[in-house]
């Protein structure tokens, strides 16, 4: 019964590990358009527009790289103690 749950969690934990390498690299792609410098100046307020809404979607994708990093850990972890567990008991 525990070794059948062995190859689900390696299926998710491996899309998970997949979901995170992308949006580590989609962040690290997107970083390269931001600028350090908020521009005040009123006739390139569209420019400091576009930037703020750069770095809230900057904010979002770490977020989401938090975690699934999490995940990704936490479901190696299971499967791990799983693994262990199926070989002791079985």
């Amino acid at each position: 019964m525990i070794g059948t749950l062995i190859t689900p969690l390696l299926i998710a934990w491996g899309a998970v590990t997949v979901a995170f390498a992308v949006v580590m690299v989609w962040k690290s792609l997107a970083g390269f358009r931001e600028a350090d410098v908020i521009i005040l100046d009123a006739v390139e307020a569209k420019q400091a527009l576009e930037q703020k809404e750069m770095i809230a979607r900057m904010q979002t994708l770490v977020l989401w790289a938090k975690i699934l990093g999490i995940a990704s850990g936490a479901l190696l972890v299971i499967l791990i103690a799983v693994s262990i567990y199926s070989n002791l008991a079985g």
